[in-house]
Formats: structure tokens, C-alpha cells, sequence
């Protein structure tokens, strides 16, 4: 049983969907399970861990960017896609901070 991130509530396996991820190696696509609350029947995705929700590249591509600012990246993208992650995650940081005060 995997429970509802809304209410908790048993959630039943109704497909799946194809989600294409960009990595260093370059594009892979993966199946993605669609689940629905039993209870609230609001429909979530099952993320494995090497997505970020709503971006299309692996999650270890963000995190190098990130986390190594000053050094070379080795990720295949503009300049201007890898201010947008950094914004976007010094954004979510400080929502997580102050967010929960």
C-alpha cells in the first residue's frame, strides 16, 4: 500500500505515463506509475529519486550545478538554465526556512 501525500488514504495503481529525463549521458525516458487516492481521488505520480518535480533534468545534474558553483559544469545546457536552477533552488531554501518558522 502506498498512502495518499494528502490524506493518507490507500492509493490504487491506475497506469502509467513516459517521462523523458536528460542526464549527463544524455536522454533516457522512464515509465512513471500514476496513482489515485482512494479516498480524495486527486491523482500523484511516483517520482523515483533521480527526478526533481517539474524539471527535466536528473536530479544529479541540478545538485552538481548547485553545489559546485564555481567550478566547470559538465552538464549539457545554456547558462542561463543553470542561473534559473540556482535561483530556483535559493527560492525553495529559504521557503524551507523561513516557511516552517
Amino acid at each position: 500500500m502506498v498512502p495518499s501525500p494528502c490524506c493518507g488514504e490507500e492509493m490504487n495503481v491506475i497506469g502509467s505515463r513516459r517521462r523523458k529525463i536528460v542526464s549527463e549521458g544524455g536522454e533516457d525516458r522512464l515509465l512513471i506509475r500514476r496513482l489515485r487516492c482512494s479516498h480524495c481521488q486527486k491523482i500523484h505520480h511516483e517520482l523515483p529519486d533521480c527526478i526533481v518535480p517539474y524539471k527535466r533534468y536528473e536530479s544529479s545534474c541540478i545538485e552538481q550545478v548547485i553545489s559546485e558553483p564555481d567550478t566547470l559544469s559538465s552538464v549539457a545546457s545554456d547558462d542561463a538554465t543553470l542561473l534559473r536552477w540556482k535561483n530556483w533552488f535559493h527560492e525553495q531554501c529559504s521557503y524551507c526556512v523561513y516557511g516552517m518558522i
